[in-house]
């Protein structure tokens, strides 16, 4: 009998995340595709908006609106050796927008990406842990909670779901975001799900599932303050799994602020941080 055994056989979901480059791309392509996502949909329903988006240097430079937090320059550095010319287009792009110009820089990315950010003028704005996990095909999800129901939102819930998530991450500031998350809740490929107390909605969880790339980007997720505790985030993990696992999806990647509860979280889910990257940041020229 052969008892011999492929990697993927042996892989267990707690394994830890070792990447090549090409790995590192996959993985940036979480945040990436989610923020294509979102400007190519806001513009098909407004063109009026500005949006903008382009491909360049094996990534994409994505415009929603000035200081809307989706909307960054990503994948740049894997296509090869980054020039001080390439920095200065991604400069123009933005700045042409009335907006700071901000760079994704991924440690796996070519070296000369942070060398030609350094000689451009930008400056470290933010840290952000890129969290992974394998996803087997064997493996168990899902969680059940007494008196919580945990389920996909129905069209009439958008708007509802959306406030909700806008509400816990820009408290007062909400009413600017408001539609900030509704556009991944309409995707044909959303991981959008919102729980339930009584009827009530009391937490939304996002995300998206990266066709082509058998990955799932989970995004934003949140609970109403008197029903913390409860392990409605495990469950929206757990359920997000579930739902990539049936869509074939073998990885699963989400962003966080270091030490953050939501890390923690995301660790006890089988998550692993496979890197630290920031956001490199140029504030755009007063002409």
């Amino acid at each position: 009998m052969n008892v011999s055994k492929t990697a993927a056989q042996v892989r267990k979901s707690s394994d830890p995340i070792f990447l090549t480059a090409s790995d590192a791309r996959r993985m940036e392509a979480a945040e990436e595709h989610g923020a294509l996502f979102h400007a190519q949909f806001m513009h098909r329903h407004d063109a009026r908006r500005g949006i903008a988006w382009e491909a360049f240097g094996g990534g994409h430079l994505v415009f929603v609106a000035k200081g809307f937090p989706v909307g960054r320059a990503h994948g740049l550095g894997f296509a090869g050796k980054v020039t001080t010319e390439d920095i200065q287009h991604v400069e123009e792009f933005y700045f042409q927008r009335d907006s700071a110009a901000q760079v994704d820089v991924c440690p796996y990315a070519d070296p000369s990406l942070f060398e030609c950010l350094n000689q451009r003028g930008f400056q470290v704005a933010e840290f952000n842990q890129t969290l992974a996990r394998w996803i087997l095909s064997g493996e168990p999800f899902g969680q059940k909670l007494k008196g919580i129901e945990i389920r996909s939102i129905k069209t009439k819930e958008v708007e509802q779901w959306s406030q909700l998530l806008a509400r816990t991450f820009f408290a007062d500031q909400w009413q600017q975001f408001a539609e900030l998350f509704w556009p991944w809740a309409r995707a044909d490929n959303s991981l959008t799900l919102a729980a339930f107390a009584g009827g009530r909605m009391v937490g939304a969880a996002s995300g998206l599932i990266v066709t082509g790339q058998k990955l799932a980007a989970f995004f934003g997720a949140c609970t109403t303050p008197e029903l913390r505790g409860r392990g409605i985030q495990m469950a929206f993990l757990q359920e997000r799994l579930k739902v990539a696992q049936e869509a074939g999806c073998d990885l699963a990647v989400t962003l966080t602020m270091p030490g953050t509860t939501s890390q923690r979280n995301a660790e006890r889910a089988g998550f692993r941080t496979a890197y630290t990257k920031v956001v490199c940041s140029k504030p755009a020229v007063s002409t």
